[in-house]
């Protein structure tokens, strides 16, 4: 009796432990990928445009909401590793990396080609085609998968 609650006890805090784990590591890879992503939108002045989606001014508001946008990214791509049967590779630089590569293509597709322009024409901004395959944004995401994707793998495995 007193073994299985004392497993049940350690089973519990080893969760939490991954758990912890996967969330800080989610949270560090999306914001270094966001920085990386957010320099180069810094330079094509796309700052001004992200701070728009929230009715907001200006480049710093645009690296606020880019920035809350990696996190949350970041938050959904750990979930998606360590959740299924991807977990195996969690702790693994090169296969995360390679995930990540593929998870910021996918982003760049439904988040950049097809949400944003709605989204801009929804808050009254100028509407971009939909879907609007715009090949600096599609390296951007890139780039911001593969950091996301080497910095969580990273992070996991402390």
């Amino acid at each position: 009796m007193a073994q299985q609650r004392t497993k049940r006890i350690t089973d519990t805090v080893r969760r939490r432990g991954v758990i912890n784990k996967t969330w800080s590591s989610s949270i560090l890879g999306g914001l270094a990928g966001g920085i990386v992503f957010g320099i180069l939108m810094q330079s094509m002045g796309m700052m001004p445009t992200i701070a728009s989606l929230y009715g907001l001014d200006g480049a710093t508001m645009g690296w606020v909401a880019h920035l809350f946008h990696s996190i949350v990214f970041g938050l959904l791509f750990g979930g998606i590793v360590t959740m299924t049967r991807l977990r195996k590779y969690a702790d693994r630089i090169a296969p995360t990396t390679g995930l990540g590569a593929v998870y910021g293509v996918l982003l760049w597709f439904v988040a950049a080609t097809i949400v944003m322009p709605l989204w801009l024409g929804a808050v009254g901004m100028e509407m971009p085609p939909v879907p609007n395959f715009d090949p600096m944004s599609l390296v951007g995401h890139l780039v911001y998968g593969v950091v996301l994707g080497a910095v969580f793998a990273a992070a996991y495995r402390r």
